[in-house]
């Protein structure tokens, strides 16, 4: 019970600070990246840390189509994480598009008019998304989780993104949510850098360029806002366990 209770209560407060324009509760804390090369593809591994107390996420190890990659949850040292380990060399060969979310809104990225390439996560309702633009690389991801169905009967099609730094990164994650099963849940993105051009070439002396991909945040109207914690309140004794879906 506390462990879900850590997730809403976590996620109630990222609303409270969105509406009022504050940025100091981040639902990504950390950020890993790591660049390789394999069988002459070019690959970049992303471990988001979440910031979501001690709800547990479950563990899974899902491969992308087409041996784009994998997606990963799991728990270390008590702390919970995303992982997208993706095949750039061969994402990048896929056109790209207007992305969405799960709940159908647009994803919280102005990509300048670039492209983004979405990929769906099989087994779960989730997706990947990939942009380049003037040598930065956006990835993001955003998935479902059943406890937090009901968000939407409240509140309504809703995106809450704070924006903020770990480190020279810029992210923005949050929480939507959807009137339907499966439409609400969590996603993140984050530019993160100069990794590789489009010919495949490394790059290594990129300046850091924060405005190729534009995040933007939502502002939530009080009377969203106490809906909301009507749900909380009333999930608090009925839901126990964490499932994606």
């Amino acid at each position: 019970m506390k462990r879900i209770l850590s997730l809403l209560s976590v996620l109630a407060l990222m609303f409270s600070l969105a509406s009022c324009g504050s940025n100091d509760q981040k639902l990504i804390t950390d950020l890993g990246v790591e660049t390789r090369d394999v069988d002459n593809s070019k690959f970049v591994t992303t471990d988001f840390q979440l910031n979501i107390g001690e709800t547990e996420l479950p563990f899974l190890h899902l491969p992308l189509p087409k041996d784009y990659g994998y997606f990963r949850l799991f728990r270390l040292n008590g702390e919970n994480y995303v992982a997208i380990d993706l095949n750039l060399t061969e994402i990048l060969k896929l056109p790209g598009g207007v992305a969405e979310l799960p709940n159908g809104t647009m994803i919280p990225v102005d990509t300048n008019g670039a492209g983004v390439i979405t990929i769906e996560i099989p087994g779960i309702n989730g997706k990947v998304y990939v942009a380049q633009k003037d040598e930065m690389t956006l990835v993001g991801f955003a998935f479902s989780i059943k406890q937090l169905d009901g968000l939407g009967n409240s509140v309504g099609t809703i995106g809450v993104f704070p924006n903020f730094n770990i480190g020279k990164v810029r992210l923005t994650a949050g929480v939507f949510a959807g009137e339907e099963e499966k439409q609400t849940g969590i996603a993140a993105f984050a530019n993160l850098g100069g990794l590789w051009s489009l010919q495949g070439a490394k790059l290594t002396e990129v300046p850091y360029n924060a405005e190729a991909f534009k995040f933007t945040s939502s502002y939530v109207p009080r009377w969203k806002k106490k809906r909301m914690f009507y749900f909380l309140n009333r999930v608090r004794n009925t839901q126990q366990v964490l499932e994606v879906h």
